[in-house]
Formats: C-alpha cells, structure tokens, sequence
C-alpha cells in the first residue's frame, strides 16, 4: 500500500488527508506456488513536518493482500488446471521517515505494523464453480511486521489542487504469517494518489 503528503504552509507542522491506490501482492514461501494478487488499500494519512526538507509520516488504511496461482493435476490420467487465490484483509499502520530531494520528488523509509482482520481461500478446478473456505481463527497470524521503502511526489497539481501527491512503495514482511507450511512472508507493492484537506492543524 504506498502514502506520503505535503505540508500546505511553512506555519503548518500538522497535515491531514487521505489516499487509495492499487496494490500487486504474493506471499513468499519455500514452494513455487504463489503469484501475484491485484488489492487495494484506502485510508488516511498524517504528517509532522520536521524542517523544510523532512517529515514523519503516518497512515491507517484498509488493504487486501494475498497470492494467486494455478497448476496441472494429473487424476486418474486426465489433467486439469486448477485455480487458487488466497485474500487477506489487513488494517495497516505505516510510520515512515520522509526526505526531499528535490522540490516534487522524495524517498521515505520506515516501518508497518498490519493486523490481520480475516481472509479466505477460493479454488475451482476448470470451469468449475469456485469453493471458497474462510480461514479459521489462528489459521494466519494476527500481526505483521514489515520494512517499508519508497517514492513520491507532492504538489502536482495547479491553485486549488496542488495538495495532489502520488507514491509508490513496497514492503517485505518480517514474520512468518502461515507457520503450518514452512515460512510465508507478504510481499507488497503498491502505488497510491491522495489528497490533502487544507486547514490541517497548526502549531501555536
């Protein structure tokens, strides 16, 4: 999920908004079945401006991540493809360190916390019908932890919408999501457009 903002005014150390972008996500394993799952991810975002070149930025989000693949079973001599697609829903909380290079274009670095809320499992073989199986309690972890790296722009707009930024991002989880298996770690990329709501808070 990627988000990142621009503070209005040299007075304003405060800023709020909000973002949604698209995401392309796997889950990492010691097997070769996985690939990638096209999410989203909508939510706010905040900003402290640290000087005119750094900022600590926040955001809470909804997102979907997960895997898709298909293979080739062989039953009773007769091949079939069969399709899988693994879904995840996560509330994520990126804290991320943003820097300027230059006046529209920046690199950010950080952390993210995400905390599962559920997900299920959807497989058909063929044409046939999907089955979907929703995940027990406990079947993935109920917390993440990943390293969060970045890009983005601000201001790219003109008079009233030059609170415009658009980002890029890709995180690589840390903890091992699905221990029944080896080890499952997330991988998300993303690229997200947001808007920030003038009047944020100033500092007095």
């Amino acid at each position: 999920i990627l988000f990142l903002t621009s503070t209005v005014t040299k007075s304003q150390e405060f800023s709020f908004g909000f973002t949604a972008g698209l995401n392309m996500s796997t889950i990492s394993s010691a097997n070769n079945e996985s690939g990638l799952k096209i999410g989203y991810d909508i939510g706010g975002i905040g900003q402290y401006k640290i000087n005119e070149k750094s900022n600590l930025c926040a955001n809470l989000c909804l997102s979907t991540k997960g895997q898709q693949y298909s293979n080739i079973t062989d039953n009773q001599n007769t091949h079939a493809k069969v399709y899988h697609t693994t879904s995840l829903y996560y509330i994520n909380l990126p804290i991320l360190y943003q820097y300027m290079f230059k006046d529209i274009v920046g690199l950010e670095i950080g952390t993210s916390l995400e905390f599962c809320l559920g997900g299920n499992d959807k497989s058909r073989i063929g044409n046939e019908p999907w089955n979907t199986e929703k995940f027990k309690k406990g079947t993935y972890s109920p917390i993440d932890l990943g390293i969060t790296l970045g890009a983005f722009t601000k201001d790219l707009g003109q008079s009233a919408f030059n609170n415009i930024f658009i980002g890029f991002r890709y995180t690589f989880g840390l903890i091992n999501i699905e221990k029944e298996v080896g080890r499952n770690t997330n991988r998300c990329a993303s690229i997200s457009i947001g808007y920030i709501i003038e009047q944020p808070l100033k500092k007095h």
